[in-house]
């Protein structure tokens, strides 16, 4: 029989989301375990979650966070970094340690006939880290140079002046990172004390998926983990900054043949009751390829190779941040299109087809996201940080395809509205700058 070939075939039904069921231990120090095995590759993923984030650092060493997680492998008793890393290698395992503003985490993957030796390698970078004084030295320096050459980034310079904009002094109105300022005045001392007071058990998670016998895994953690000792309380959000007038800031870099924009305001949480729907309104903005301000400025008006937009959900409410870069000419007409369509957003509604789209691509693409063990890891860790709840991707897809038009446009009056955005440019102000008189009083700063 000859296929009809006049037409395109039907799609077929969507691939479910299965996913392991994790089951959970509590050690008597509060070390909270999970744990689902997934049998077929001999492969473990494993991630540590810290509540030793940005969060807690003082503000006066922002960066202490991220500078004791890369230190974790910089020393133990008896070994240095090289030692380390040929340990390490040995191993064949992946390791990464990082800090976040709410925790910090320690992410391995492993083969599952490795499992004790892995867990003896985490133990002993998590627990008995020394950080040397030349290791703290030179990681310390290796930040200050890598803060030094983002100041000849535009895409970077915006995003570190958006955030300060939006957040000033606040924990999110600065790079976890930290600044040259902040980075020079961490020492040995505030690396060790801050290890000493927030890499604790109690309020910790070790979750792992893979390749595993739950009896063995649970024995291994207790034999290496059962006698840390400590307790470190959640990092808590930070309070919302006040709400003020968006205004125009243009950071001035001379000659620069493009200008690098956004147009951001303060967003919102995890876990608001809108949260379906201001995923569903991203999407149609900025958040996919067939986005509007994307097909607006790259495929209609050629003015960009890009132009995206995101909701930064966080502990506490993060930004909104609308994105792209297009040549010095360009500058005030782009943030003409960018405000359109989001004006648009508020006040008109979204067709079927846009609405189909967004939802297919948020859901139908799910399952990808949920193939490797450490995938799932990733996925699972983000739910305990963020207090969301258990059957969150379970119910993930019902609730995308459940949003409404009218609900679209609700969040999009609510947290979008025009007085609530801070447009941001950083380019040649000379060229630029009499070109944005119509969008309000604009601030030009040095790019300092």
């Amino acid at each position: 029989m000859t296929p009809d070939r006049t037409g395109r075939p039907p799609a077929g039904a969507p691939r479910p989301l299965v996913l392991p069921g994790f089951e959970r231990r509590t050690l008597p120090n509060g070390l909270r375990v999970e744990y689902a095995g997934r049998r077929g590759v001999p492969e473990v993923s494993l991630r540590l979650v810290l509540e030793s984030g940005a969060g807690v650092e003082p503000a006066a060493r922002a960066g202490l966070a991220e500078l004791t997680a890369r230190l974790l492998t910089a020393g133990t008793p008896g070994r240095d970094a090289m030692d380390i890393a040929r340990r390490l290698d040995r191993l064949g395992a992946g390791y990464r340690a990082a800090a976040g503003y709410s925790v910090s985490t320690v992410s391995m993957h492993f083969l599952s006939d490795m499992l004790e030796e892995a867990l003896d390698f985490l133990a002993d970078t998590v627990l008995d880290a020394e950080f040397p004084d030349g290791e703290v030295d030179r990681l310390r320096s290796e930040r200050l140079d890598q803060i030094d050459r983002q100041r000849d980034d535009p895409a970077t310079v915006a995003n570190l002046a958006t955030i300060a904009e939006l957040f000033g002094d606040g924990l999110y109105g600065r790079p976890v990172g930290g600044t040259a300022d902040t980075v020079s005045e961490i020492g040995r001392d505030a690396v060790r004390a801050f290890h000493e007071t927030r890499y604790r058990p109690g309020g910790a998670l070790i979750i792992v998926c893979g390749d595993i016998v739950p009896e063995r895994l649970v024995a291994a953690v207790e034999a290496r983990f059962g006698a840390w000792e400590g307790r470190a309380a959640r990092v808590e959000p930070p309070p919302a900054p006040a709400s003020r007038e968006g205004g125009v800031v243009f950071i001035d870099r001379p000659g620069s043949p493009q200008s690098e924009l956004r147009v951001a305001g303060v967003g919102v949480p995890y876990g608001t009751e809108d949260h379906h729907a201001i995923i569903v309104a991203n999407a149609i903005l900025g958040g996919l390829f067939n986005s509007r301000i994307n097909l607006n400025l790259r495929e209609e008006k050629g003015w960009t190779y890009g132009a995206r937009s995101g909701f930064r959900f966080r502990r506490g409410a993060g930004p909104f941040i609308a994105r792209t870069a297009v040549e010095t000419s360009k500058t005030a007409p782009a943030f003409e299109e960018m405000l359109r369509e989001i004006e648009g957003m508020r006040t008109g509604f979204v067709t079927a087809d846009e609405l189909s789209l967004a939802r297919n691509a948020l859901t139908l693409s799910l399952p990808l996201q949920f193939e490797t063990a450490a995938q799932i890891c990733g996925k699972v860790s983000r739910q305990r940080i963020f207090d969301l709840p258990d059957d969150y991707w379970e119910t993930y897809r019902a609730r995308i395809e459940a949003v409404t038009p009218d609900q679209v446009r609700a969040v999009c009056r609510k947290h979008l509205g025009r007085e609530r955005l801070t447009l941001l440019a950083v380019g040649d102000a000379a060229e630029v700058g009499p070109s944005l008189d119509g969008f309000g009083a604009v601030d030009v700063r040095p790019n300092a």
